[in-house]
């Protein structure tokens, strides 16, 4: 019965969605628009080539040869095994969602458990460093050292996070599977890039689902815009950004807030993560608290310094 009416109340919604399509289609072409252009200028230029490298990485042993470089470090600091060093340092370089990717691959390799997938989701959540200096420090807020300010809380948070979780499961027995008989470099290009366009299409519908969900709630709420922009920033975190950048707040509110959104993610990102690791059975409450601890704690952090 249950499942019955949750039924009717997704068909009411979608017919609700349908109609606000026909009553607003400018405004629904406009925020297609403009998910478009973030995906193609903020995206796509950022994971597309990263994605092929980390395959061709894999595919020539680049697991191995990185836990050698830094894999006392994830040991120490965070007691996972060494090879899980290649997922932090890429993460770091290419941003969320990239680090789902990154387990996934390791998960399909065999080289990580489910349980050290979940450890490494809780603290891998790094926004991209380009993203965070460029679009939010010098387009949005026009003020540079605040957008680094807000990239060094953002990261070392995640790494408080990171330690916090290090006792949630600790396995430092190394699984790499080295591969010997190699695919050729141009057949395991053309996988890559036909993995990594599918991926990045799936981001696209996404992102333009949860653009058009959050510029519909603008369009009929009628409630007070900073809670609204709230909302919209914990469903979509880009719009979100944007809507809080652009209101008459103060700076320092402005910038922390905007680190919680970075932090959190949005359920856009979360729905992004697990939509890429769909095959395996993740724990997303795992994930959701150490998003919001993180918000909360880098938050505090930015808001604390601007303050002095």
């Amino acid at each position: 019965m249950n499942k019955k009416y949750n039924n009717l109340l997704i068909c009411l919604l979608i017919l609700f969605f349908l109609l606000e399509i026909f009553n607003h289609s400018s405004i629904i072409i406009n925020t297609i628009y403009q998910s478009s252009y973030i995906w193609f200028y903020n995206i796509v230029p950022t994971l597309f080539p990263i994605y092929i490298i980390t395959d061709l990485l894999a595919n020539y042993n680049g697991f191995y040869y990185l836990s050698k470089l830094f894999g006392k470090f994830m040991e120490k600091v965070f007691k996972m095994k060494k090879e899980t060093s290649f997922i932090f340092l890429l993460s770091i370089i290419s941003g969320f969602p990239s680090n789902s990717k990154y387990i996934k691959m390791m998960l399909d390799n065999k080289t990580i458990n489910i349980k050290e997938a979940n450890k490494l989701l809780t603290f891998t959540h790094f926004s991209n460093p380009l993203f965070i200096i460029e679009s939010i420090g010098i387009n949005f807020l026009h003020n540079k050292k605040i957008g680094l300010l807000i990239l060094v809380m953002h990261y070392i948070t995640n790494i408080i996070i990171g330690f916090f979780y290090r006792n949630y499961y600790v396995n430092l027995e190394s699984i790499i599977i080295l591969k010997k008989d190699k695919e050729s470099f141009v057949n395991c290009l053309t996988n890559s890039i036909y993995k990594t366009i599918k991926i990045l299409l799936l981001l696209f519908g996404i992102i333009t689902f949860f653009m058009l969900i959050t510029s519909i709630l603008k369009t009929n709420l009628k409630i007070n815009s900073f809670i609204l922009n709230i909302i919209c920033g914990l469903l979509e975190m880009t719009q979100g950004i944007y809507y809080i950048a652009s209101s008459n707040i103060n700076i320092i509110l402005k910038a922390s807030i905007i680190t919680f959104f970075l932090s959190f993610g949005g359920i856009s990102i979360h729905m992004q993560v697990f939509s890429i690791l769909k095959d395996y059975n993740l724990k997303y409450s795992n994930y959701l608290l150490a998003r919001i601890f993180h918000g909360l704690i880098s938050f505090s952090l930015v808001y604390l310094v601007l303050s002095i």
